[in-house]
């Protein structure tokens, strides 16, 4: 193809010159069969109206199969919390860093799947694959209830962890399949918020389970059994209602899939490629942006992490009973949702979300200095579950950095070594964090928190240089394309056609993609 054809199809300025658009290597271009059967390279326009009406379908079987998944996650994952004070440590024999470890094991165990699994999401069809995890892991929550010791408790969160893993991958997968970008940081939230929402249902369901009393069952493993078989229902029904990509979607009609895949042609980051390709594989991990991605991950998780396992523990040493701190829990997780869905909509707002990230960094660091220096009594403990509320905004953190990442890399080979990854990393992160509270530092554990304040520093630097590197990018990527017509102005109206949206190019290759900052 001749450089005049490429630009015609490229990006088009205010003024009439031809743009100059770098040429495409051939053996990197290479778009899926099954997306070729809907679209061709020129993109059709959807009108705002037809996206808008388009999104809430979408919605009725995509972000509803979502929100309930992630909510078993987060509700099967955090029974370890609730169990905590629920007598599991007397009744499993649990002595010093024991409860710790079960944390960790978790997160080994998502350290181990998370690099077959990444691959197998981009070979096999992702609903599918997904339900059969699901199913599988509320299999592992059921058999919990018959672990009455150290060793079987860890070895049932070893092999929910495995399970588990394939959960945000997929769902960063599927939210670039059918979202634009603007919606992916708020539905990243949407899904992401449900850590929230298990925390209030969770916390009720637990103060009921507290009050069951039965010389045969301890209340920890009724609690275990139950969410352990709701689970395994939830995915009989999303391998029925979630289809696996618009182009395999029965409940659609041939018009909707042409226009569901068009309404997503701007991002730039394609929806799907099962042909693995090494360069593209190499390219990410030489690539300085996605260790940036890693770093993020490890830094926040080892503070989300350690603020998860440990919550029930720390508000319960405020001077709360029991009973008690099961009900909190529902003011926490009306926090948690307030604070990622406040978050991710300022990013979409503004279009500022690493601004917002450093943002979201504040009141984390003032809450945590409360909690360091003020010892708990009964007149200070209202103040103190405040502050810990405040620590809350850092949970964030986590699904900002997942709609950076489902935004800001393209080429799906590449797209899936990101995320394998990233998510070792935030097994790492999650796998190490609980660690940081040490029992022999209860209960104020003072030095956990002093290791989140190092966190809090480490992570700000972090975000600044990841906002350099993006940023320079995208003037790099503007400067070449005016290479070629003597535009030199710093910013230039873009009129861009994405000619090349499903044709399997990273994002550094892509002169039309653009990052978001």
């Amino acid at each position: 193809m001749s450089q005049e054809k490429q630009t015609s199809q490229a990006v088009h300025h205010e003024d009439n010159i031809t743009p100059y658009t770098p040429p495409v290597q051939q053996a990197h271009g290479d778009g899926d069969q099954e997306i070729a059967a809907y679209v061709g390279q020129e993109a059709t326009f959807v009108d705002q109206e037809t996206s808008k009406k388009l999104f809430w379908t979408i919605n009725r079987r995509i972000l509803a199969c979502m929100l309930g998944t992630y909510f078993c996650q987060s509700l099967d994952k955090g029974t370890l919390g609730f169990a905590s004070i629920m007598g599991i440590k007397t009744d499993a024999n649990l002595k010093g860093q024991d409860y710790s470890w079960l944390g960790t094991i978790l997160y080994m165990g998502v350290l181990v799947g998370e690099y077959p699994t990444n691959l197998l999401l981009q070979k096999l069809p992702v609903a599918k694959y997904l339900a059969t995890n699901v199913f599988l892991w509320g299999c592992v929550i059921a058999c919990s209830a018959a672990a009455k010791n150290f060793a079987s408790l860890m070895a049932v969160r070893f092999l929910l962890g495995v399970f588990e893993s394939c959960v945000q991958p997929a769902f960063i997968i599927m939210t670039t399949m059918w979202y634009t970008k603007r919606e992916q940081a708020v539905l990243t939230s949407l899904w992401y918020c449900m850590t929230g929402v298990q925390l209030m249902v969770g916390g009720i369901i637990a103060w009921g389970v507290s009050h069951f009393e039965n010389p045969n069952i301890y209340p920890w493993q009724l609690l275990f059994l139950i969410l352990g078989v709701l689970t395994c229902v939830w995915a009989v029904f999303i391998g029925w209602w979630l289809p696996d990509s618009p182009m395999k979607a029965k409940c659609f009609t041939e018009d909707e899939k042409r226009l569901m895949i068009e309404r997503v042609r701007a991002n730039e980051t394609g929806i799907q490629n099962k042909t693995y390709k090494t360069y593209q594989m190499l390219e990410a991990i030489k690539d300085p942006v996605i260790w940036c991605y890693v770093m993020l991950q490890i830094t926040s998780t080892l503070v989300i992490g350690g603020l998860g396992v440990f919550s029930n523990l720390i508000i319960k040493s405020f001077g709360f009973t029991v009973l008690q701190t099961q009900l909190l829990n529902i003011a926490q997780g009306a926090v948690t949702i307030i604070v990622m869905i406040g978050g991710a909509t300022l990013a979409q707002t503004t279009g500022q979300t690493i601004l917002v990230m450093h943002t979201w960094t504040i009141l984390p660091i003032i809450g945590t200095a409360i909690i360091y220096s003020i010892p708990p009594t009964h007149s200070t403990r209202v103040g103190l579950l405040i502050a810990f509320y405040c620590t809350q905004f850092y949970l964030a953190q986590g699904n900002l950095v997942f709609s950076l990442i489902s935004r800001n890399v393209a080429g799906q080979t590449k797209k899936s070594t990101t995320l394998a990854m990233t998510f070792v990393a935030w097994a790492a992160g999650n796998m190490t964090a609980p660690q940081i509270f040490q029992s022999g530092d209860a209960p104020r554990y003072k030095k956990g928190f002093t290791a989140h304040f190092c966190l809090y520093v480490l992570f700000n630097i972090i975000l600044v240089i990841l906002r350099v590197l993006l940023t320079r990018r995208n003037k790099a990527k503007r400067a070449m394309l005016g290479e070629g017509t003597a535009v030199v102005e710093e910013k230039v109206d873009e009129k861009i056609t994405h000619s090349f949206a499903f044709e399997d190019l990273t994002d550094k290759e892509n002169p039309d993609f653009r990052y978001v900052v």
